[in-house]
């Protein structure tokens, strides 16, 4: 074999690698493409999810969720929950934003977060939080960030809060303060 034969060969060789770095770098792999955006977002919608019987667990409404195919989550703007208590009536439940990791059992809630009991069911009972996890099968909610809970004449602050939505029981866990105004 001469010299031009080997050169040949040679060149022949570095057109083929850098012809196959182009077109690597215009065709990703399907799978890139796949984790980079989401399999479905749905805009305006409504969800309203049942249990194993049958029951209404929970109504989701907002302007955006967003299903990552990658693992499986859900990220959701501007949330509005209503979860029925025992009595099938509605908690209020609203945030900036929303995750649910994968298998759906909770819902993370983040960025003023406010839950509003139902007015049927008194005392009325509103619960301001940064941070809040709703174990949805369960129908409670709980958040180890600061708390506040207003009802008529009462204001309580605490670290920390685990609820029963079904029976309205509400529990502030550590550093609790309240602050009493009687009704006239």
């Amino acid at each position: 074999m001469n010299w031009r034969t080997g050169m040949i060969l040679c060149l022949l060789l570095a057109a083929g690698i850098t012809g196959w770095s182009v077109w690597r770098q215009y065709h990703p792999d399907q799978d890139v493409v796949l984790t980079s955006r989401p399999d479905y977002v749905l805009h305006d919608y409504e969800i309203v999810s049942l249990d194993k019987l049958g029951k209404e667990s929970f109504t989701l409404r907002g302007p955006q969720l967003q299903r990552d195919p990658a693992d499986k989550t859900m990220t959701l703007n501007t949330p509005h929950f209503e979860v029925p208590d025992r009595t099938g009536h509605y908690w209020n439940v609203d945030a900036k934003r929303g995750f649910v990791p994968a298998g759906g059992g909770q819902l993370q809630l983040t960025g003023e977060v406010i839950a509003i009991s139902p007015p049927q069911s008194p005392p009325a009972t509103r619960i301001e939080t940064e941070s809040l996890t709703l174990l949805l099968g369960e129908h409670h909610a709980q958040t180890s960030d600061a708390v506040t809970i207003t009802q008529p004449g009462l204001t309580m602050r605490g670290i920390g809060m685990r609820a029963d939505l079904d029976r309205q029981h509400v529990s502030l866990l550590s550093q609790v303060k309240a602050r009493y105004v009687p009704q006239h």
